[in-house]
């Protein structure tokens, strides 16, 4: 999954905020109560993870300080950059108190069939541009090789370059690891950066009805080392 190696470099210390260190550090924080709906019905944290054997995270997590304080350093940087400063203010305008705080619950995951899986729909009618939740996960370095192998992984980048880091949702995510692709989705995905980091997250594109399944598209770079999606 794309939004789109480098090396980490060498920067000058960053020093962040402690509420930024306890957010997104392995943290607690990270694992508080959110709203989860399976087949339509209400589940906890803890069913959650009983069911998928996936660690609930309602934000990001960092493997160490060191990548965070460089995340952060990178996006301080992209955001003096005029260009990019008013196009994020736009997106934070939409989406930054959803990002930030609990988000409302739109969504239930169900099975589809053992080709593809899980999948994620639409609770009721949804409005385009509603933010539909935030793809979490462990940021960590990337492995390409073994990467190859993980279903759920997507690219964490601080501007239109890459880097040398990924959002792991293999072991520790949310809904919207469940998402499938398609070509013709509707949501899109997109990186918007709020409270100091770089987020990715996803929002109707369209009028999407109740009972429709949830998608998005991969990007090219996904499926070059996987066989070709089926059309849903």
């Amino acid at each position: 999954m794309e939004l789109g190696g480098n090396s980490l470099g060498i920067f000058k210390k960053l020093t962040l905020p402690d509420e930024t260190y306890a957010r997104y550090l392995h943290s607690e924080i990270a694992s508080l109560e959110e709203p989860i709906r399976f087949q339509k019905g209400a589940i906890s944290n803890g069913d959650f993870e009983k069911k998928f054997q996936v660690t609930y995270l309602s934000c990001l997590q960092f493997e160490s300080r060191h990548i965070l304080e460089w995340a952060a350093k990178k996006c301080q940087k992209r955001l003096k950059k005029k260009g990019h400063q008013k196009n994020n203010n736009w997106a934070l305008a939409l989406f930054k108190q959803n990002v930030l705080s609990k988000p409302a619950n739109h969504t239930y995951i169900d099975w589809i069939n053992p080709y593809i899986g899980y999948g994620v729909f639409a609770m009721h009618d949804i409005k385009e541009l509603t933010y539909m939740g935030e793809y979490t996960g462990i940021v960590r370095k990337r492995n390409r090789k073994k990467d190859l192998c993980n279903n759920y992984i997507f690219r964490y980048v601080t501007g239109p370059r890459d880097t040398p880091f990924v959002v792991d949702a293999k072991s520790h995510g949310n809904f919207t690891r469940f998402m499938n692709h398609s070509d013709m989705p509707n949501l899109t995905s997109r990186w918007i950066i709020a409270d100091g980091i770089t987020h990715i997250i996803l929002f109707a594109n369209r009028f999407i009805k109740k009972g429709e399944q949830l998608t998005y598209n991969y990007g090219p770079n996904y499926w070059k080392s996987r066989a070709a999606p089926s059309t849903l």
